[in-house]
């Protein structure tokens, strides 16, 4: 059975973005779970327009993995048993596309084949989202309280590891043109790889139809889950006026106690921030990993000996996404972290590190494609 996942934080972006991905198919089933409060798991499935299920049920844990196990497998095998050849599958609000498709290929291996994963999200709340500080349960996205991500730490991680993203509206909230433009310029810096689909005259999703399926992303598992690695850093495809990536690299290793009390004003601004750092008397990558308020370091492994057969060679490199982003400040900050000609000899760094300080800065310049 071929499948397509909608991931999403809110369930109506889902729903509006699910049910356009199965219009003009009658016979492709629409199949939508909730993780509600106290382990409940609720489903309902939809074909050609009506709900043919609507069922509840109460797992030990409702989590992704039960769900996945207990209800989202079977009841996808038994559609195709019941000749369905392709499935629209939206997941829980909160829900990793990664997960779900872990989970599906556990207790199936060879049942299922992911045609595409597409992101809902209504461009509009995609910054604040982004700069959400409280968790996905403080936040009302999911009934999990142990889920201590917070909304941009989720988004983030779909936006990379998706192929399309679907912009929606909602039918409750007034539109704002001017903020649904900076949304989607965001989306364009933050997902240069995905397909945003977008109907001509950028009206509704759910009115995109045939043109909507055809132009849909394609997904490739390998490329996704390497776009998802720590510290990876993919230069921006966008044109964007509102939002802009620059990239800074540093040549010799850093001070431990000057990176940590600058990176908080190198970060200043940034609502994504990425990349690996070198820092002195480490011999491991330390990957950077910032959304919004939140930034993590991250022991992502050795380096690789071999530049040419990735970009994880021995130095700094990191780019940070945001609206108002000074080049020269953010370089200088970084600049002053590296080890000068003396701290290099008194720890005994010299002879792995660059004979001379090489800095150099990449941007993408305002109207760059």
């Amino acid at each position: 059975m071929h499948l397509i996942l909608v991931t999403s934080l809110d369930g109506l972006s889902r729903n509006s973005a699910a049910f356009a991905l199965a219009e003009g198919t009658a016979a492709t089933p629409v199949v939508l779970h909730d993780l509600l409060d106290g382990g409940v798991v609720a489903r309902r499935v939809h074909v050609g327009g009506d709900v043919t299920e609507r069922e509840s049920m109460i797992l030990e844990h409702g989590c992704l993995s039960c769900t996945v196990r207990f209800d989202l497998a079977p009841t996808l095998l038994r559609l195709s048993d019941e000749g369905a050849t392709r499935a629209v599958v939206g997941l829980p609000p909160g829900t990793t596309a990664e997960g779900a498709i872990d989970g599906l290929r556990s207790v199936a291996p060879r049942a299922f084949t992911v045609e595409t994963v597409a992101l809902a999200v209504r461009p509009e709340d995609v910054e604040d989202q982004l700069w959400d500080q409280h968790t996905l349960f403080a936040s009302g996205y999911t009934a999990v309280p142990e889920d201590t991500r917070t909304p941009g730490e989720f988004l983030i991680g779909e936006f990379l590891f998706a192929d399309t993203v679907l912009p929606t509206r909602s039918e409750l909230l007034p539109e704002d043109p001017t903020l649904r433009r900076r949304g989607l310029q965001l989306i364009g810096e933050l997902a240069p790889h995905a397909t945003v689909v977008t109907a001509p005259g950028e009206t509704d999703v759910s009115g995109a139809t045939g043109r909507f399926i055809g132009t849909r992303g394609v997904y490739d598992g390998a490329a996704a889950h390497a776009r998802s690695l720590p510290g990876i850093v993919h230069a921006p495809g966008s044109s964007s006026t509102e939002f802009r990536t620059v990239e800074c690299r540093v040549a010799r290793p850093l001070h431990p106690e000057r990176f940590r009390t600058a990176l908080g004003a190198i970060s200043e601004g940034c609502c994504f921030i990425r990349g690996n750092v070198w820092i002195a008397g480490v011999d491991a990558r330390v990957a950077v990993q910032g959304v919004g308020p939140r930034i993590s370091l991250i022991d992502a492994g050795a380096w690789s000996a071999d530049a040419r057969h990735g970009q994880w060679c021995r130095g700094t490199h990191l780019a940070l996404t945001g609206d108002e982003l000074d080049d020269d400040d953010i370089m200088t900050l970084l600049e002053a972290c590296a080890l000068t000609d003396e701290e290099l000899h008194l720890l005994g760094a010299a002879s792995s590190a660059t004979p001379t300080r090489n800095t150099t800065r990449t941007t993408n310049p305002e109207g760059a494609p």
